[in-house]
């Protein structure tokens, strides 16, 4: 089972990933082709060929290791592929060599490769938006606290409940939705947590302590929304569905512990192993006693009962308002993904929390088995993240190339050859090492 699993989640990555860098260089195709750069190859995947036909324009090749693809300019340097004794050995079609162009024409075609990775993302986001999505309902809630739990960090700081929290480390938060995306990527320093408590603003000094979810690490200091002890899923097959548990009930008490707030119960859940728990449940104003034992579950490395909060609901953005629904999530998401570069940068964030080619193959799995619509979402999430980090302006990189052509832009002429050949393999080893360094304390992670 362990290796069928393991076999799932490498198919389903490698496809996923082959779609999307296929998109990418089909946007570095098109940019090029249109402006008349002359194009010796597209290929799809990588290694010793398989099948090639040949089009007006250049030849298709297809390979055998399916992880992406290539695009081929005549002359272009640190690009595509030389596929060994597959390289074509006579110019393929029409059209001028990659560095005969002007620098602003093979700009466009460095920058279509990701803005083609956001096109991407940007459809699906908008075409989900008007199907209709899942939306946290603390994203209009104010960051009051609820709740603090006795034994983290916000409580021995002097954190209390009803404190409005205004910052966390510097950034200043307005729902809860924003706060939990600090706390959680914040893993490493303590931090500043400013809150306003009777009108006045007071600052408290926290140590996060580092929590694992489908094993991913993520910063938890112990402070919790008002959100009601309501089961908005129950999942299927779970023990809470085997003793009859729905959604909508009210957790009233497990065990004769009395619960407020959703945090609550999930705090005492943790605790707990996988002996029989008695639950007071509320529903249609009567209450109800289920006697539930809850199961290991590997995924989340811990007992659980199949429960989750009621705290998101479904809504639909017509025609045009999903289009601005989608420049929100993108927007929304670069940010998030830059600022966890860094905090990766300035030792706030650990390079755990990176998620690497073993956690996007493994979350890749989970989305596929859920169903079209979080296969979709989390291929515009890959597709986004693609052409955010394909930015970063490190030579091999696009955003290295485009970084190479201001330079050129700048002092009037092309440097040579062998000093940009020299700079995008510094560039491209250096992605290398931190490549290894990111698979290595990826796939620890799943081994710890």
């Amino acid at each position: 089972m362990i290796v069928l699993n393991f076999l799932y989640a490498l198919l389903s990555f490698v496809l996923l990933l082959a779609v999307l860098i296929i998109v990418h260089e089909f946007g570095h195709y098109l940019a090029g082709r249109l402006q008349g750069f002359a194009i010796d190859a597209f290929s799809v995947g990588f290694g010793p060929k398989l099948l090639e036909v040949k089009g007006k324009y250049n030849p298709w090749q297809f390979r055998w290791i399916l992880l992406g693809g290539y695009v081929k300019f005549r002359e272009e340097v640190g690009e595509g592929g030389d596929a060994g004794e597959d390289a074509p050995s006579q110019p393929q079609g029409p059209g001028e060599p990659f560095f005969k162009k002007k620098r602003w024409q093979r700009f466009i075609v460095m920058i279509m490769g990701v803005t083609f990775n956001a096109l991407l993302a940007y459809g699906i986001y908008s075409s989900l938006a008007m199907y209709g999505m899942e939306e946290s309902v603390l994203r209009d809630q104010p960051p009051v606290v609820g709740w603090v739990a006795p034994s983290l960090p916000a409580a021995k700081a002097g954190i209390e409940a009803g404190d409005l929290l205004y910052s966390l480390d510097g950034r200043h938060v307005s729902n809860w939705d924003q706060a939990r995306e600090q706390i959680y990527t914040l893993t490493l320093r303590p931090y500043n947590v400013v809150v306003i408590r009777d009108g006045r603003k007071r600052t408290f000094r926290v140590a996060p302590e580092t929590v694992t979810m489908m094993h991913q690490p993520m910063g938890e200091i112990g402070v919790f929304p008002q959100l009601p002890p309501v089961i908005g899923g129950v999942a299927a097959p779970s023990p809470a569905e085997a003793a009859g548990i729905q959604p909508g009930d009210r957790i009233v008490s497990v065990d004769g512990q009395r619960f407020q707030y959703w945090d609550q119960f999930y705090q005492a859940m943790l605790q707990g192993k996988g002996d029989p728990r008695h639950f007071t449940i509320e529903r249609g104003g009567k209450l109800l006693n289920f006697t539930i034992t809850p199961e290991w579950n590997a995924q989340a490395g811990r007992y659980l009962i199949g429960v989750a909060a009621q705290e998101s609901t479904w809504v639909r953005y017509p025609f045009p308002s999903n289009l601005g629904k989608a420049w929100r999530m993108i927007a929304d998401q670069s940010t998030l993904t830059y600022r966890a570069i860094q905090g990766l940068f300035q030792r706030k964030i650990s390079l755990q929390s990176m998620q690497g080619p073993v956690s996007i193959a493994y979350i890749t799995a989970q989305a596929v088995r859920a169903g079209f619509y979080s296969i979709l979402y989390w291929m515009a999430l890959i597709s986004l993240q693609l052409a955010l980090v394909n930015l970063l302006p490190v030579p091999g990189l696009d955003g290295g190339q485009i970084l190479i052509l201001a330079v050129e832009g700048a002092i009037r002429r092309d440097l040579p050859t062998v000093v940009k050949e020299r700079i995008i393999m510094a560039g491209f080893a250096l992605v290398m090492v931190f490549f290894a360094v990111v698979l290595f304390v990826d796939t620890a992670k799943f081994f710890h």
